[in-house]
């Protein structure tokens, strides 16, 4: 595991942010499923849908979401309000909600401020439609692999099975995570903050990234 040095600078940091951001603008990875495998008892029909075209718009907007905490790091609400475009669909103190669309699939974009300082964020799509059984799984490969090659090893990789059923069924892993029964994680620090990403379900497949700066990393801890 690459660690980032304590004595890090910041342009430093912003270069790897910034090269994160490039990594993510490129073609996305396509998940690997393993060899052919016997259909379930049932069938799901997919409207016709461009994979290639949705991942590339999801890492557009992941990769938006990274530069916009590392540019406006210690920002005001006030800042981000005129820097973000979107539907502002909640201001209260300490917090700013954009809401984003995906291919039919729910997107926020949730900012919290401490002091009136930026201190958090986090980039949650929901998936509402089903396009493909392993979509999410794409998405979540995708950004996770942009983010290894600037940061290095994960210190924090799981991907934790709470139900087998499907476990030998990689063509269906995306079901897995539909109903619970799979979750994935992986988690970067740096002396910025930390940066996460996650893959769970609940009826519905979340893939969450989030941003904690060193200052709400500490907080945390400390609770």
């Amino acid at each position: 595991m690459r660690v980032p040095s304590p004595l890090c600078s910041i342009p430093m940091m912003r270069w790897m942010v910034l090269t994160v951001v490039c990594v993510l603008m490129a073609p996305a990875v396509r998940a690997e499923t393993g060899p052919p495998t016997p259909p379930p008892t049932y069938d799901i029909p997919f409207d016709d849908y461009d994979e290639t075209l949705i991942q590339t718009e999801m890492a557009s907007q992941v990769a938006a979401f990274l530069e916009t905490m590392q540019r406006h790091h210690g920002a005001g609400a006030a800042a981000l309000r005129h820097a973000l475009h979107g539907d502002l669909a909640s201001d209260e103190p300490g917090k700013l909600i954009f809401r984003r669309s995906l291919a039919d699939h729910g997107v926020i974009e949730g900012y919290e401020f401490k002091n009136d300082a930026l201190v958090r964020g986090e980039y949650r799509c929901l998936q509402q439609p089903i396009n493909s059984l392993n979509e999410f799984i794409g998405y979540y490969t995708a950004v996770k692999a942009a983010l290894v090659k600037v940061l290095g090893a994960p210190l924090q990789d799981e991907t934790v099975w709470s139900n087998d059923l499907y476990q030998a069924l990689p063509d269906y892993w995306g079901v897995a995570v539909l109903i619970g029964h799979l979750r994935y994680a992986a988690r970067w620090d740096t002396p910025q903050g930390s940066i996460s990403v996650e893959l769970t379900g609940n009826r519905h497949s979340r893939l969450v990234i989030e941003y904690h700066s060193a200052e709400s990393r500490l907080s945390r801890q400390h609770t």
